[in-house]
């Protein structure tokens, strides 16, 4: 099954390209790179500079998705491990 907007909450975000867009913490802001790891309360991106943690409960991301899809997530909506969040039901605010 492939990743949409719709589904991405039930999806691996390994592999995918990822912008902070807004964040409690003002240094975390405007980050952007490659996500290559993920846990339950972090996402670790790959950018230019070197590898960098971001907590995902005070940021909102947009994530690119592989057909260039960009789509704003709210880091909230991320928090849990990826195989517990794949189990998952959310409601859709849209």
């Amino acid at each position: 099954m492939s990743i949409t907007p719709t589904n991405i909450l039930g999806h691996e975000l390994m592999g995918l390209k990822a912008h902070v867009v807004k964040s409690t913490d003002p240094t975390h802001v405007s980050h952007n790179g490659r996500i290559v790891a993920e846990s339950r309360s972090m996402l670790q991106l790959e950018t230019e500079t070197g590898d960098i943690l971001l907590p995902k409960e005070v940021c909102t991301f947009e994530i690119t998705l592989p057909d260039e899809t960009v789509v704003r997530v709210d880091g909230n909506l991320l928090h849990d491990r990826p195989e517990d969040r794949m189990k998952k039901r959310h409601k859709r605010r849209w």
